[in-house]
């Protein structure tokens, strides 16, 4: 079997948890024995690149330009370049199908390119991109959005939004133009949800968890990393990994941090990740033995910080789908303390392998945490046994990689 993948990013240009799925199912299909590549396409990367590259054993080949189109809207929908660069690619792989992940960057010109090429074509969805302009379903009040009340699509983030927003009948176009997609994948039940309220057909979708290729665990260089291996047991730690934006529920984390602090003893959270201005001097208003900025820590030394703390917090109060910060944390053995939202509570078992509270709901975070520092030492070394099981029955890339080539040959017998 021969797959051509299609992403609008993939690193150095960006790498957040979908483009580290594209690699790893680049990566694993190759190792499988499929004839596997990447096709990194993008019109909102300068630079007009076209060149081949090897990325630790994953062939890539980058497309860009120099100029964007004008600012018409539906040249953003349909970038005839990438449609005549997606069927040249087409050509030149034979692929048997084709299996794209985001391409907001792309338009949907790849979709249609399929099309007339006669290739089968899977999609798999990260966001919510068919849906809302800002791919969150999440308005700038903080409200949530449900896609059944607005079936012509919404007007919600018009002035704060790009392009995406400023198309009419935008959801009904985007739902034409991907007409001849076979499956769309998805990683969580919640997210078929939302596209089936919003008119899809549910038996379009399948749903395929997220897998992650267990690592060795590795003694970190990083020297602030180090430093909080060594004072693990000292201290009872909360992570918090990933951008400290609104919708990720930073907010919650710092009007909570005081009753942690208050009432946790020898509390301590750690910051890994960048975000806002406003948001990181709020973070740094706190005692600084409270509150540890970490700054971006390279993705090879979080296993151990993971691992050297007592849980790791996801306080989302927008729709996630399936946050790789999950499988990361439980394949280290850390449970995790997510908002009940989304694909999250999907993904821990509440007692077992983690917590579940409100979303937004500051209290309720802190009431999570003090419960789980309640237990006895035994109990909760007993969780981090459940969630490094659980990791490695439910959340493992050889079981991703399976169901996914079983929906491989289905969309091909179809």
């Amino acid at each position: 079997m021969r797959v051509l993948l299609i992403t609008n990013y993939f690193p150095p240009h960006y790498q957040g948890g979908a483009e580290v799925m594209v690699y790893n199912t680049c990566h694993g299909l190759l190792q499988r024995g499929v004839d596997a590549s990447i096709l990194m396409i993008n019109a909102r990367i300068p630079g007009g690149q076209d060149r081949y590259r090897d990325v630790q054993g994953v062939p890539v080949h980058e497309v860009t330009y120099r100029s964007h189109l004008p600012g018409n809207p539906f040249l953003q929908t349909f970038d005839p370049r990438i449609y005549r660069d997606v069927m040249a690619e087409i050509r030149r792989v034979q692929p048997d199908l084709v299996h794209v992940h985001n391409v907001s960057g792309a338009t949907l010109a790849p979709f249609v390119a399929c099309r007339r090429m006669n290739v089968p074509v899977l999609l798999t969805l990260h966001d919510h991109w068919l849906l809302c302009p800002n791919n969150m379903l999440y308005k700038g009040d903080g409200a949530l959005c449900d896609p059944a009340e607005h079936p012509r699509g919404c007007s919600h983030c018009f002035r704060r939004q790009d392009f995406w927003a400023n198309i009419p009948w935008r959801r009904q176009i985007f739902a034409r133009l991907v007409q001849n997609v076979r499956f769309f994948i998805s990683p969580s039940q919640k997210l078929v949800d939302l596209h089936v309220a919003a008119g899809y057909n549910p038996a379009r979708f399948r749903v395929v968890p997220n897998g992650i290729k267990p690592a060795l665990f590795q003694t970190p260089s990083d020297s602030l990393v180090r430093e909080y291996v060594r004072e693990s047991g000292l201290f009872r730690t909360l992570l918090l990994a990933g951008a400290m934006v609104e919708s990720k529920g930073i907010k919650t984390v710092i009007e909570a941090l005081p009753l942690l602090a208050r009432y946790v003893d020898r509390f301590r959270l750690l910051v890994a990740g960048r975000g806002e201005d406003r948001f990181l001097a709020a973070l740094r208003r706190f005692d600084p033995s409270v509150v540890k900025l970490l700054g971006q820590v390279p993705f090879q030394e979080m296993r151990a910080l993971y691992a050297a703390t007592d849980l790791t917090v996801i306080p989302s109060v927008w729709y996630e789908n399936s946050p790789m910060v999950i499988y990361e944390s439980m394949l280290a053995g850390t449970p995790v303390l997510g908002s009940a939202i989304g694909g999250i509570p999907e993904l821990i078992q509440h007692g077992e392998t983690g917590y579940l509270f409100s979303p937004g709901d500051a209290v309720a975070l802190t009431e999570r945490v003090i419960q789980h520092f309640a237990r006895s030492a035994p109990e909760r070394r007993a969780m981090r046994r459940r969630c490094v099981e659980f990791a490695h029955t439910h959340m493992t890339l050889d079981r991703y990689l399976d169901r996914l080539q079983q929906v491989y040959d289905e969309a091909l017998e179809a």
